[in-house]
């Protein structure tokens, strides 16, 4: 099914928290649907246990009733959505009572039947869900990795309207609404302070299933450090949760939209792919992380563009990255065009307007017909009028390599059929990274520029990977 509408509701930061267990593992699959007859997931890593003084292989299977099957991407937001609904109760009780309403606007879910079914069956299916850690629940009260088998709810009651309406004629504050009981284990977590603060609303504004997944096991780790380093493979598959049928590069490609938006968003400090990832044997690779440094205060020194792209949601170290290797008329050109394209509430810049305007810049998007048509009688209109373009300034030409490989991706595409062109992208659009297809999907109906881009990004991956193997 697919992702329910989001709409945009702020949820107080210092309110919100996350399971310590429950950010190191994943619980469900990146998907939003799961292979048909897939019933188990399992996650397993070693590491080294203080207390035990020795190695430890931990490992997380997870099982599914045959109804309604294994959690997905969507569902393990609802998990978090539930952790919020406990937090703001302060963790009282087991059992919690709330609205589908409040949980809907918690999740930043539209309020219309699709969502509220969605969330109906999210919850009977964590209800059929079963989790059993192999030396990889860490227990806060024996200070130690133990073996647990649990469901995380062991009970969910959801009322329908008959039963909303004979409950809402009680007296009290809980009358007609829904309820939900953790499993005494988890809840018994979360009463003992394994939990950390999440900055949920960052969360929220993440696109990608696979962004939301490191962001919650990274912000995590950096806990005890501003760098993280990691087996790629490790990483990936265990603690993110990617196929394991992928080799490094595909697991490498796979992960760059992701960390693309995580440096977009100023959480991740951008580094070079070749610092990034490291060979370290044959097969072998690791993958490295540098948490963003705390945004700083502004101050007359501050250059006046990076102003205007923080202004507009790009994080300060992305914006100072892009006046420092940008051309000044281009930036300027993309956020005159990114304005106007809000001022009309153009969903190319509704959904990520930050990562938009970002991409637009490092990726110099082309200026849609529309828009270079009418710049002239634009440019008297206020809301082009907030970047000027102060002074002329030649293009810079593109490296010779770089329109060489360009000219024989599109010889190679136009001599397809088109018919086969069809088929052809249906089929690599499956299997395109989880963000690079999410964004096909939603965008494929209006067409627009984002939906271009994003098609271009997936034909020209393929098509490079058939050149790259003609010429092998």
């Amino acid at each position: 099914m697919a992702n329910p509408a989001r709409t945009e509701v702020a949820t107080p930061r210092e309110s919100c928290r996350d399971e310590l267990n429950f950010a190191e593992f994943p619980l469900a699959s990146l998907t939003t649907t799961i292979p048909k007859g897939q019933k188990t997931l399992e996650f397993t890593d070693e590491i080294y246990d203080k207390a035990r003084n020795e190695r430890v292989t931990r490992k997380l299977t997870i099982t599914a009733s045959d109804k309604f099957g294994l959690p997905t991407a969507i569902d393990d937001e609802v998990i978090l959505g539930l952790i919020q609904l406990s937090a703001q109760r302060d963790f009282a009780d087991r059992r919690v009572h709330f609205s589908r309403y409040e949980l809907l606007k918690l999740l930043n879910w539209s309020d219309e039947s699709r969502s509220y079914k969605r969330l109906e069956q999210s919850l009977k299916r964590w209800l059929g869900v079963t989790l059993y850690y192999d030396k990889a629940w860490w227990s806060k009260e024996e200070q130690s990795w133990v073996s647990e088998g649990f469901h995380l709810i062991d009970h969910v009651q959801i009322l329908n309207r008959q039963r909303q309406r004979n409950g809402a004629m009680r007296e009290g504050e809980q009358a007609g609404k829904c309820s939900f009981v953790w499993n005494e284990l988890v809840f018994n977590s979360f009463k003992a302070g394994y939990l950390k603060q999440l900055d949920f609303d960052f969360y929220k504004r993440l696109d990608s299933a696979v962004s939301k997944r490191m962001y919650r096991f990274l912000d995590k780790r950096f806990y005890h450090r501003q760098q993280l380093q990691f087996d790629l493979r490790t990483f990936a598959c265990e603690h993110i949760g990617m196929s394991k049928n992928y080799h490094s590069g595909e697991l490498k490609r796979a992960l760059a939209p992701a960390l693309r938006e995580l440096e977009e968003q100023g959480f991740l400090k951008p580094i070079p792919p070749e610092e990034r990832f490291t060979r370290k044997g044959r097969g072998e690779w690791t993958v490295t992380f540098q948490r963003q440094a705390a945004k700083e205060s502004f101050d007359v020194e501050v250059p006046e563009l990076v102003k205007a792209l923080v202004e507009r949601g790009v994080s300060r170290s992305s914006a100072k990255s892009l006046v420092a290797s940008s051309a000044e008329a281009k930036i300027r050109e993309k956020i005159t065009f990114f304005d106007w394209l809000r001022a009309r509430n153009d969903p190319r810049v509704q959904k990520r307007p930050a990562g938009f305007l970002y991409r637009a810049i490092t990726d110099d998007y082309d200026l849609p017909e529309d828009y270079v048509a009418g710049l002239n009688k634009r440019k008297d209109r206020p809301e082009c009028r907030v970047i000027p373009i102060l002074k002329t300034e030649a293009a810079q030409p593109r490296p010779q390599a770089e329109l060489a490989e360009r000219k024989a991706i599109d010889e190679f595409w136009a001599s397809i059929p088109e018919d086969e062109q069809e088929r052809i992208e249906q089929e690599i659009v499956k299997h395109a990274p989880t963000f690079l297809r999410q964004q096909y999907l939603e965008c494929r109906q209006e067409r627009g520029l984002l939906f271009r881009v994003v098609r271009q990004a997936i034909i020209d991956d393929y098509v490079r990977g058939v050149l790259k193997a003609r010429v092998a």
